[in-house]
């Protein structure tokens, strides 16, 4: 009858090298949450020293067009130019 090796449920040495394999998952896992936080808060860095510009027409780009569709007279357009630039 054969020998089950010398730890217990017959698996020999196999077992020391699962808890090895499974350390070094751990140890990778580790290093890859590091990175990505690394990666989050240097992101995060760089775009709270932006300022925020808004994308698309100006105030003054959206009253030029409507007044140039004729959904304003001149009136209101100068009117709103003034305030606009107050």
């Amino acid at each position: 009858m054969p020998t089950q090796g010398n730890c217990i449920g017959g698996f020999g040495d196999m077992g020391n090298y699962m808890m090895g394999g499974s350390g070094i998952m751990f140890i990778g896992l580790i290093l890859f949450v590091g990175v990505l936080l690394y990666f989050f808060s240097r992101g995060n860095q760089n775009s709270s020293n932006q300022t925020f510009q808004p994308q698309g027409d100006s105030a003054l780009d959206i009253l030029k067009r409507r007044f140039a569709n004729s959904e304003i007279n001149e009136e209101e357009y100068l009117a709103k130019k003034d305030a606009l630039s107050k």
